[in-house]
C-alpha cells in the first residue's frame, strides 16, 4: 500500500480540505482490506461464518496491521474498533445500538471518523435486500447510525457466487428500491476508484433526518471458500 501524506493537514481547515477528507476515507477503506488480507492470509474458511465474528477478525487482523512495525508509516494515527455504541437522545447505556465497525483518525480537535454496517452475502438466506434493508444500509438512511456524518460504509461478506455477480445484484435492488433508500439524483451505484482497495462502490442518498446527503462506500470482500483453502 502507498504511503498517504494526508496527515499533515491543519486541524483548523485549508483550502485542501476535501482532499484530506478523501484520504482519510481512502485509508480507512484500506485498513480494513489490509485487515481481510490477513485474515484470508491465515489460512481459515469464512464460507459459512456468521458476520459478528467475520468482523472481529479483520478488526482484530486490522490491529495487527496498526501495530506491525512493518507497516506504512500512514496508519500510526488511525483506530479501529468493532461494535461501537451509537450515542442519540432516546438511547443511552446498553440500550444504545452499536454499529459494527468505527475507524477514526487521531488528531486534536474534531476527528474524522468513517462507520461500517456489515451484512453477509450468501444464496440462500442472506439476499441484496437484506443488505439493502431496514438492519443494513436503512440505518444510516434513518438516522440510526452516523447522524452527524456525510459519508459512512458498508461492507458486504461474499460467501457464495463472486464480487461481481451481488455488485450487481445489489445495484438492481437498490435502484428498484430507489424511493425507500432515498437514492440521490445523479447517486445511482457506481464503481469507486482506490488505489489497493478493489470491489469498491459507491452510492448517494438524501438522509430521511435532516434532508442531508450521504455518501456510502460499498466494499465487498470475498469469503468465498476458495479463497480460504
Amino acid at each position: 500500500m502507498a504511503t498517504s501524506d494526508h496527515h499533515k493537514h491543519n486541524a483548523k481547515g485549508s483550502s485542501d480540505d476535501s482532499d484530506y477528507k478523501a484520504g482519510f476515507y481512502r485509508d480507512a477503506l484500506r485498513l480494513i482490506v489490509a485487515g481481510y488480507e490477513r485474515l484470508i492470509g491465515s489460512g481459515g474458511d469464512y464460507s459459512c461464518e456468521e458476520e459478528p465474528a467475520i468482523t472481529g477478525e479483520i478488526v482484530r487482523c486490522g490491529n495487527d496491521y496498526i501495530e506491525d512495525m512493518n507497516s506504512s508509516d500512514w496508519v500510526e494515527r488511525y483506530s479501529i474498533e468493532e461494535e461501537h455504541p451509537e450515542h442519540d437522545k432516546d438511547r443511552k447505556g446498553k440500550s444504545r445500538k452499536r454499529v459494527d465497525v468505527f475507524i477514526r483518525f487521531a488528531q486534536k480537535g474534531v476527528r474524522p471518523r468513517i462507520r461500517f454496517e456489515a451484512k453477509r452475502l450468501k444464496m440462500p438466506g442472506f439476499a441484496s435486500s437484506k443488505y439493502v434493508g431496514g438492519e443494513g444500509l436503512g440505518e444510516f438512511i434513518a438516522g440510526h447510525y452516523a447522524v452527524d456524518d456525510n459519508v459512512a460504509g458498508m461492507l458486504g461478506y461474499v460467501q457464495s457466487n463472486d464480487c461481481s455477480y451481488w455488485a450487481k445484484d445489489i445495484s438492481v435492488v437498490i435502484d428498484r428500491k430507489k424511493q425507500e433508500v432515498c437514492l440521490a439524483k445523479y447517486g445511482q451505484w457506481e464503481k469507486a476508484s482506490f488505489d489497493n482497495v478493489n470491489d469498491c462502490y459507491q452510492t448517494r442518498h438524501k438522509r430521511a433526518v435532516g434532508n442531508r446527503e450521504l455518501l456510502i462506500y460499498h466494499l465487498l470482500l470475498d469469503f468465498v471458500e476458495q479463497k480460504g483453502m
